[in-house]
């Protein structure tokens, strides 16, 4: 694996909702990204962002794109 196939943290979200909406603000635009702590976050809703929140994954190669693109939205 090389440094262009590692993963980095784009953002962390408190919700499914909005985590939701920024992966696919994404991966409309061709950008592969996905999240961890989704599932655990809907079945311990409170308290789940002390253990990280949601967070979306892209690859380190696709970071600085992704951070326009989702700048350009409603949603971080």
């Amino acid at each position: 694996m090389n440094d262009q196939d590692k993963l980095v943290t784009l953002h962390t979200y408190s919700n499914n909702v909005d985590a939701s909406i920024a992966r696919d603000v994404l991966e409309n635009a061709g950008i592969s990204c996905m999240l961890t702590n989704e599932t655990f976050s809907g079945i311990y809703p409170i308290g789940h962002t002390s253990l990280g929140g949601i967070q979306l994954l892209v690859f380190e190669k696709d970071e600085e794109n992704a951070r326009n693109i989702l700048s350009n939205t409603d949603n971080p």
